[in-house]
């Protein structure tokens, strides 16, 4: 199986730069690149019947611009990718396709949390690293300077090694 780079999108400018890394890991390693959006409804939401129908409505035009940015910033760039949507709780569908595409990292973008905000709505990047098995790039902010070829090309040629020989 190919392998791959999972990078989970959400139309927000964090998962922008998440999928800019992500791109940039996958070229530099020769992988592919599975772009993430998972439809999830806040546990908010769901409690009450007023809600529900809007944040319904809300999923459908995330979807829509998470498509839309993915678009627009790996156009051009040359590498092999797909846009795969699966709803439910993000980090663990997030790990399943991991799982499913031989990933050699999952990539999320992340800001930081206080520790009550934390607890209380969870943080996709602090569940994938604390649960996930393999490597996780949490990007912050615009990092511009950071140069995916020179330093994290060879560490995911290494991880893809390693994951590629213990499977077999």
């Amino acid at each position: 199986m190919e392998r791959s780079v999972i990078v989970g999108v959400d139309g927000t400018g964090d998962s922008r730069n998440a999928l800019v890394r992500a791109a940039e890991l996958a070229r530099a390693a020769g992988l592919t690149l599975v772009v993430v959006h998972v439809r999830h409804i806040p546990v908010f939401a769901e409690m009450s019947s007023m809600t529900i129908g809007p944040a319904r409505q809300n999923l459908d035009l995330i979807e829509a611009e998470a498509r839309r940015a993915s678009e627009e910033v790996l156009q051009g760039t040359g590498v092999d990718w797909e846009f795969v949507v699966r709803s439910g709780d993000p980090a663990h569908a997030l790990m399943a396709m991991a799982d499913d595409r031989s990933a050699a990292a999952i990539v999320v973008g992340g800001r930081p949390h206080n520790a009550a905000l934390s607890g209380l709505t969870g943080s996709v990047g602090a569940a994938l690293v604390h649960r996930f098995r393999g490597s996780v790039l949490i990007v912050r902010g615009d990092d511009s300077a950071w140069n995916a070829a020179s330093a994290s090309g060879p560490a995911l040629r290494a991880v893809s090694s390693q994951s590629t020989r213990s499977s077999d």
